[in-house]
C-alpha cells in the first residue's frame, strides 16, 4: 500500500541515518551550475561539507568550524542548516517543504506520492506563488530528499551511501569528535 502524505511527511520529518556520504550539487535552469561538493554525515547532527570552489564545513551539536578558499578558519556556536543546503535535502526536517510558518513549500496533497527511477515521488507548491510547482524524489527506505526540482533549479544527493568508507570515517573521527 502507498505512502499517504501525512505518513510521508512523518517520516521526512523523521529521518536520521546513522551515516551516509555524498556529492551534492545544484543546478540552474539556465545552463548555469551552483553550489557543488561532498557531504559526509554521522548521526546526531554531526557533518561535513567540503565545497568544490573551496571551504569546509564541520559541524557538531557544540560548534561549527567554516574555512574560506584561503584556508582560514572561524568557530562560532552550532549551525542549524539553511533549508537550501545540502543537508536539509540529507534531514528533510530542516527543508523549507513543511509548510510550517517560514517554508516556501508544501506538498500538495492532490497529487498521490509517486514513483520515479526507484523513488518515491511527491509533488510540492509554492506557498507564496500560485501555480509554481516543484517534485522532490524522496528515497524509499531512508526518507532522505535525492533530488528536489524547481522550474529554475535542480538540487540533488549523488552516489548517496548510507556507510562510510575508511577514509570518510577516520576523517570523521578526527573532525566530529566520533567515537
Amino acid at each position: 500500500m502507498p505512502l499517504s502524505h501525512v505518513q510521508l511527511i512523518g517520516r521526512l520529518l523523521g529521518a536520521d541515518p546513522e551515516e551516509a556520504a555524498c556529492e551534492f550539487r545544484t543546478d540552474f535552469a539556465d545552463g548555469e551550475r551552483g553550489e557543488s561538493g561532498s557531504l559526509i554525515y554521522v548521526s546526531r547532527d554531526r557533518w561535513i561539507t567540503d565545497v568544490d570552489h573551496g571551504g569546509r564545513t564541520v559541524s557538531t551539536p557544540y560548534r561549527s568550524s567554516h574555512s574560506g578558499p584561503d584556508g582560514e578558519w572561524h568557530t562560532e556556536a552550532p549551525l542549524t542548516p539553511s533549508f537550501t543546503s545540502p543537508l536539509a535535502l540529507l534531514l528533510p526536517r530542516y527543508a523549507a517543504i513543511h509548510g510550517r510558518v517560514g517554508d516556501d513549500w508544501i506538498v500538495d496533497d492532490a497529487d498521490p506520492v509517486g514513483e520515479e527511477d526507484g523513488m518515491l515521488r511527491v509533488r510540492l507548491r509554492h506557498t507564496e506563488q500560485e501555480g509554481y510547482g516543484a517534485t522532490a524524489l524522496v528515497h524509499p527506505t531512508r526518507f532522505c530528499v535525492t533530488s528536489f526540482r524547481t522550474p529554475a533549479w535542480t538540487a540533488r544527493l549523488e552516489h548517496l551511501r548510507f556507510t562510510l568508507d575508511a577514509s570518510e570515517r577516520a576523517l570523521a573521527h578526527s573532525l566530529l569528535d566520533v567515537r
